[in-house]
């Protein structure tokens, strides 16, 4: 039988909300790394650079990316 649960201190819910903001802080900067990444494959940078330019290998990059921009 489970205990039941204390009611959340202050600090712990300002702690947890603040771990929430963060997220969807977070959640924006990785879309918008994603959508600077695809505009510059599609302007020519190859997967190498990308990956190079958002701390990645070249593989990795082609398997997040690909579908979206051109092979190269």
């Amino acid at each position: 039988m489970a205990r039941p649960r204390r009611p959340l201190t202050p600090e712990a819910t300002r702690l947890l909300d603040a771990a929430a903001e963060f997220h969807a802080d977070l959640a924006a900067v990785v879309r918008q790394r994603d959508e600077l990444a695809q505009r510059a494959l599609t302007a020519g940078a190859t997967w190498r650079e990308v990956g190079a330019a958002i701390g990645m290998s070249p593989q990795a990059a082609h398997k997040r990316f690909h579908g979206g921009a051109r092979d190269a």
